[in-house]
């Protein structure tokens, strides 16, 4: 077996093979990696950050996988990880390999805490394999929190009926709330908004026990992420509430399509100020975003999203508009 680094001329086959053979066995339902996502982040890696990638080879063939994410702008001591085996390749050493790997990646870049993630079944659902879990407590990482991944089937949704709901959250919010919904980069009067709305977001979810700290994000930053987002052929959904006495952005959430994967969106930020609590702006935001959402897009049928097994408040909303819980993913932390 070789460890070696990842060759974009001729190894972007295999990388997506053990995505997508994992994504089968581990996380059923799952988008797994596609051509066009990967490519697309060898073009143009994500602004603010640099990546390692190698791969475990053996007999021709990649067995094993391992991603290295480095923020270069803050959390300047964390690395997030993926390393992924091929399930007919495990319980061999593969995945042991690319951790030793992984730990000297890390010295030589100066990094001292680790944080990746596995994916396991619910405690009543059926039975999945988990390789994370062993894996990484021989390894020596903590679990570091737990969050449910939740699925909304799209295909049971009416654009009206998302539409009039939304209508009736609108009119719930009270006067001095407009609502804004867009597709693709934001709008110029919004995107200081969306700037300061991403510095706190961090600091307003729960983190479990995970060591991350709230990022500086700035406009120039959003850009350069649209940017990155469009080279990888991403789609993306957003709606913001502004407080027109105060002109300031106080809500906001977003749907994310990945690159090649016209039947799935994930559910990525969703994030009310606290001062702006209480006038169901979440609600809104969330169902003004899914009704542009199932209007555009005729091949969508799922919507994925994860939530802290203790962030009650969101879980209830998602519950309500039909997202139900399909497994648990586990947030990994070590230092090294």
């Amino acid at each position: 077996m070789e460890i070696r680094e990842f060759r974009s001329g001729t190894d972007v086959d295999g990388w997506l093979d053990v995505q997508r053979l994992a994504t089968v066995v581990d996380a059923p339902g799952m988008p797994d990696g596609s051509r066009e996502e990967l490519l697309g982040q060898l073009r143009m890696p994500w602004p603010g950050h640099r990546t390692v990638r190698r791969v475990a080879e053996r007999d021709g063939r990649i067995d094993g996988i391992l991603f290295v994410d480095l923020p270069l702008l803050d959390n300047l001591e964390n690395a997030e990880i993926e390393l992924i085996v091929r399930p007919d390749a495990r319980r061999q050493g593969v995945g042991t390999a690319l951790y030793r790997e992984l730990r000297e990646v890390l010295r030589a870049e100066g990094r001292s805490r680790l944080l990746a993630e596995s994916v396991r079944g619910l405690p009543d659902g059926p039975p999945r394999p988990d390789p994370g879990t062993p894996f990484a407590t021989a390894m020596g990482a903590s679990r570091a929190q737990t969050e449910a991944r939740r699925v909304l089937d799209v295909t049971t949704l009416s654009a009206d009926a998302l539409a009039a709901q939304a209508a009736e959250y609108r009119a719930l919010a009270g006067a001095g709330y407009t609502v804004h919904t867009w597709r693709g980069p934001t709008p110029d009067e919004l995107v200081a908004g969306r700037a300061a709305l991403s510095s706190r977001f961090m600091g307003e979810i729960p983190l479990g026990d995970v060591e991350w700290e709230p990022e500086n994000i700035d406009v120039a930053q959003v850009r350069d992420g649209e940017r990155a987002a469009a080279v990888r052929g991403r789609r993306s959904y957003h709606t913001m509430v502004r407080h027109e006495p105060t002109g300031e952005v106080v809500a906001w959430s977003e749907l994310l399509g990945l690159g090649g994967r016209p039947e799935t969106l994930l559910q990525e930020i969703t994030l009310v100020l606290p001062e702006h609590r209480g006038h169901r702006l979440g609600m809104l935001t969330k169902l003004a975003n899914l009704h542009r959402a199932v209007s555009d897009e005729p091949e969508l049928t799922s919507v994925h999203t994860w939530n802290a097994t203790e962030n009650a408040h969101m879980i209830a909303i998602n519950e309500q508009l039909g997202f139900r819980a399909v497994d648990l993913w586990d947030a990994w932390q070590q230092s090294v």
